[in-house]
This record gives C-alpha cells, structure tokens and sequence, in this order.
C-alpha cells in the first residue's frame, strides 16, 4: 500500500481542512466531501489490483470494480451545486457613465473557503479517475489496438455518465447494484429527454477531459 501514501497524504490534508470548516460552519457538506474523496480514489485502486494479478479472473472481478466505482470520480464536479445558494457576485445601482463600477463580490471569506475546498476535491477527483481510466486503456491498446480501446473509453465515459445521473439525482450508490431490480425500475421511471441530454453533455465532458489528459501526461507538443 506504499504505492498510495500520497493519495493517503492528500485525504489526510484535505479532511482537515473540512473539519476546519465543518467547526465553522456546522454542514454536513463537508463531511460528505471527505467521503467522495475516498470513493474517488477507490477505483484507481482497483485499476492498479487488476492490472498486477495473473489470474483472468480476478483481473475480472477488479475491473469489473472500478467500472462500476469509476462514476465517483467524475461526481465530484457535481457538488459545485452546492454554492448555489452563497451569493458571491451582486450588481448595484450606480448612476450612468459614473464611472463606478456596479459589480460587487461576496468578501465572506467562509465562502470563498467552500468554493476553493470544493474545488480541489473536484480536481483530485477527477485527475485520480483520468489516471485510472488512461491505465485502463493503455491495457486494452496493448491487447487489442487504439481502435478497440478507443472504442472502450467512448462505452466507459458513457457509462460513467449515466452512473453519475443516476447518484446525483436518484440518490444511488455503487453498491446499489446490488438490488438490481429495484435499481432498473427506478431508473426506467427516471428516463426523460433531460436524462439524455445530461448524460451526453457529461459523456462529452469526460472524453474531452480524458483526451487533455493524456496530451499533458505525454506531451502536449507530441
């Protein structure tokens, strides 16, 4: 487990300063952004426990894992929501040609602290589920070629997609996949043209995160 001090390191840091803030300000938010941080670095670490045993099918069993976990990487960019309610920018009424500015900016600085630790969970979450992703295809490219993988990541993304969907607004967890039918039926009711259309937008999201990804990992100029 020495391979992940830094991803231990990271958490450690990051709920410290979630505590800090949920001592000040009494939300639950952060508590739970602790979480998302440690089910985000889940699958990068069942990419690495698949990719390093012998047996097919335990490699199965933990990529089979970090499909359906991969989603909470992604998730967290979700909880930007959560600001929605902060009021950080306002205009003012100030007389024409005044030359005042009519702009003003929240200086709560409680504010801008959620913004920022929100922020960096987002991007940590988001980075550590890019890494797992790009190991995963670079194993499939070995086997299989750059279409086959290609074709993999496009599947992944989309799934990925629909998993955040389905726990941003249905309120479902990986594990959930254990009550398979009660799943299905409460996803099948769920089904709308705003369904389709997150799902797309979030889809395009993380291929075009992967694709910037993989430029800065290897070389933008390559």
């Amino acid at each position: 487990m020495i391979q992940y001090r830094k991803n231990a390191l990271f958490t450690v840091i990051y709920a410290i300063l979630c505590l800090l803030l949920f001592i000040e300000s009494g939300s639950f938010l952060f508590i739970m952004l602790v979480w998302n941080i440690i089910l985000a670095t889940l699958p990068l670490v069942f990419m690495n426990q698949g990719l390093n045993k012998n047996e097919k099918w335990k490699k199965i069993v933990y990529f089979t894992l970090w499909f359906f976990f991969f989603p909470n990487a992604i998730y967290m960019i979700t909880d930007f929501i959560h600001l929605t309610n902060d009021q950080m920018i306002w205009s003012i009424q100030v007389e024409p040609y005044s030359g005042i500015a009519n702009t003003r900016y929240s200086m709560e600085i409680y504010q801008w602290s959620k913004l920022l630790i929100i922020s960096l969970g987002a991007f940590y979450a988001l980075l550590v589920g890019l890494e797992s992703m790009n190991r995963f295809y670079e194993y499939i490219r070995t086997g299989k070629g750059n279409l086959v993988s290609a074709i993999v990541v496009v599947l992944v993304s989309t799934m990925a997609a629909f998993g955040v969907f389905i726990g941003r607004f249905l309120r479902f967890n990986s594990w959930d996949i254990i009550r398979p039918f009660f799943l299905i039926k409460e996803i099948m009711g769920s089904l709308t043209g705003f369904t389709w259309s997150f799902i797309g937008m979030y889809t395009a999201f993380v291929l075009v995160a992967f694709v910037l990804f993989r430029w800065f990992k290897h070389g933008i100029s390559e």
